[in-house]
């Protein structure tokens, strides 16, 4: 029943169905009279809506709704690996027909798969074994399995070669052959699905959290990413969340919009419909659409349910799941979005969510058709808490601690690594990034800042004074906050090699070859060596050396900070050398090369350089247009990085600046 309904709903209303210009349809796709006018410029598109801007978007559209939650994972590895799999952004406990195989102890360099009687023994992916993933959060391989009931035996295949017994598993019979056979006994039948517990939130904002994550594609570390891809599973899920919005929040609605109409034949329903309808497809309906909304309502026998009706309908509209950027011809080669797109791409940047009654207003008014305009109403929305939040995620996403919480951290090791620390460690990081985005804080402290804002146990772990003053080692901003340096780092030791390609990708945007196939993984640990020891013999092998050398030499530099990144003196029991060197500084090729010693002393090398500043106007332009910019891009991210230097390397200016480049109003016409 709910899947005919499905089909019955989504395709009721077609995105932008009417017949007035405020539709939003699309325009018939002119010829490019002039290919240049379009160059740099996305292409037309619908953008559905991320989980988060999902359901800050609902928060907004029902008053008094709690406030979204936020996903807490992205990926299996940031869950109880053994137990839990992240589904729809959070962890939850695994079915007890999913078995989950973990191998420790192997390279990433390695080939791992699964052979046992479950598969035919196959020794091979093509033979029916299954094939492994390399976690590097966990040091470990990873595969999850659904196996019926059974007694079975297994092991594991390293390279194709070596066959190998579960070290973590006790159970286990002779092979036959000298060794033995790791045993797996499934049953299953009668055990209740963990999926069909009910939920002890049912009032919970969270509507999306069984959605699909967002894909990330390689090199973009943003869960914006431009998508219009729906599978079967976003179907039913996106009907699952619009019919429990309905039921929990249908009778919300009518008094929202001062309606207290007893049927539908009142003319306030047909008011609160289209109001609702406006907010939620962020544009005015167009007359056919608000008679078809209306009739939904009134061919109900009771008004309370034609209200969830309607509202489970329009919030499984591809009118609401999607932002369009389809645009109206320029007559020039290219489009311009409308104004209420604009709106919509004003409000998802800056502030994660749909757009106001006033900023629709205003699009309505003609406020936004010209650059000063839309210039006015960013400066608004920057002046709303929720542009706070977005920089602080897009600090987490950019800095790659978005997950740090469960970042896997050996406890005999660092006994004072919990959650709460790790909480404590983000909220200092993003807080950082929105004194220097939305605050008096110069660009210089993301890489210089000499005081820090954490209190408590995180305090204590930097050796902190009482007015945030910072110990001279830790006085480089982000390179010395713990949450960076635990993020990059293993479970039981530092990774020069993580926090180099930290450096390069996330804060130069340098891109690196891949490693050569037969690279090796993390050096073997020797007690009586050093990490920059091991890791200046791994790097020594010329087949390393090409990348390795513009990598380690700048992770070498951040040893002075352990895995969590507390500070240290010695390591394996020698004095730490914390000097270290940046080749290449402004981009491979140039002759920039730089020696360091001490995080501060890298952090000025990054304040001061070029290379730094336009990989931040590069990583505010992708989380803005949904993707890594290509060639085409390079007059937009110049446009930018003058602007950003003209402004004194005003961070907020810059983010204003992100709104009056062409590519903000205007896609290609094909």
């Amino acid at each position: 029943m709910r899947r005919r309904f499905a089909y019955a709903v989504l395709s009721f209303l077609t995105f932008g169905c009417g017949d007035d210009d405020s539709r939003g349809d699309a325009p018939p796709l002119p010829p490019v009279t002039d290919p240049a006018a379009a160059e740099g410029l996305g292409p037309r598109q619908l953008r559905l809506l991320t989980r988060r801007e999902y359901n800050a978007t609902v928060a907004d559209l029902f008053a008094g709704a709690p406030a979204p939650a936020t996903p807490t994972c992205t990926a299996d590895a940031a869950c109880d690996i053994h137990e839990e799999s992240c589904v729809g952004g959070a962890c939850q406990k695994d079915g007890c027909e999913l078995v989950t195989f973990v191998l420790e102890g192997y390279p990433s360099s390695a080939t791992v798969l699964v052979a046992g009687s479950f598969n035919g023994w196959g020794a091979t992916e093509q033979a029916g074994g299954y094939g492994m993933t390399f976690e590097p959060s966990l040091g470990a391989w990873v595969t999850k399995r659904a196996i019926a009931d059974g007694s079975y035996a297994y092991k594991f295949v390293i390279d194709g070669v070596t066959w190998l017994a579960d070290p973590s598993n006790p159970s286990s019979e002779p092979d036959g052959f000298g060794g033995v056979n790791s045993l797996l006994a499934q049953a299953c039948a009668g055990e209740p699905d963990p999926a069909d517990a009910p939920d002890p939130q049912p009032k919970s904002a969270d509507y999306a959290k069984d959605f699909p994550v967002e894909s990330r594609p390689e090199g973009y570390p943003f869960d914006n990413a431009s998508s219009a891809l729906v599978t079967s599973t976003h179907v039913e899920q996106y009907l699952r969340a619009g019919e429990r919005i309905a039921e929990e929040r249908a009778a919300d609605l009518l008094p929202r919009y001062g309606c207290a109409a007893q049927t539908a034949a009142d003319p306030c329903v047909r008011d609160a419909v289209e109001a609702f309808g406006r907010r939620a497809f962020r544009r005015p309906l167009s007359k056919d659409e608000g008679d078809r909304l209306h009739a939904l309502v009134a061919a109900q026998p009771e008004l309370a349910t034609g209200v969830r009706v309607f509202l489970q309908v329009a919030l499984s509209s591809p009118a609401f799941l999607y932002r369009s950027e389809i645009g109206e011809d320029a007559g020039d080669g290219t489009v311009r979005l409308t104004p209420y797109e604009t709106a919509t791409a004003l409000s998802y940047t800056l502030i994660g969510s749909t757009p106001s009654d006033a900023l629709l207003d205003a699009a309505e008014a003609g406020a936004l058709d010209t650059p000063e305009g839309i210039e006015a109403e960013a400066r608004g929305l920057l002046e709303d808490p929720r542009a706070a939040e977005m920089m602080g995620l897009f600090a987490e996403q950019w800095l790659a601690i978005e997950t740090i919480e469960q970042a896997a951290k050996k406890p005999e090791l660092y006994p004072e690594f919990d959650a709460a620390l790790a909480a404590d460690m983000k909220s200092e990081t993003r807080s950082l990034f929105v004194d220097v985005a939305l605050g008096a804080a110069p660009f210089q402290d993301l890489f210089l800042a000499e005081r820090t804002g954490a209190s408590g146990r995180l305090a204590q772990l930097y050796g902190a004074g009482a007015d945030g003053a910072l110990p001279p080692a830790r006085r480089a901003g982000l390179l010395a906050q713990a949450s960076v340096l635990a993020a990059q780092s293993h479970s039981d030791q530092t990774s020069p090699v993580r926090r180099g390609v930290f450096v390069r990708t996330r804060l130069l945007c340098q891109e690196l070859a891949p490693p050569p196939p037969n690279a090796g993984g993390v050096p073997e640990v020797d007690p009586n060596a050093s990490t920059r020891e091991r890791f200046s013999q791994h790097s020594s092998d010329p087949t390393c050396n090409g990348c390795h050398k513009n990598i380690d030499p700048i992770g070498f530099g951040f040893e002075g900070f352990d895995a969590i990144g507390r500070a240290r003196e010695t390591d394996a029991g020698k004095p730490v050398d914390v000097s270290g060197a940046v080749t290449s500084v402004e981009g491979f090729g140039t002759d920039t090369d730089r020696a360091f010693v001490g995080l501060p002393e890298l952090g000025r090398i990054l304040a001061e350089s070029q290379s730094a500043k336009t990989c931040l106007v590069k990583q505010l332009y992708r989380r803005a247009s949904g993707g890594l910019e290509t060639p085409d891009d390079e007059g937009t991210v110049g446009s930018l990085a003058a602007r950003f230097a003209d402004s004194g390397h005003d961070v907020g200016e810059l983010v204003v600046a992100l709104t009056q480049v062409k590519a903000f109003s205007y896609r290609r016409a094909q």
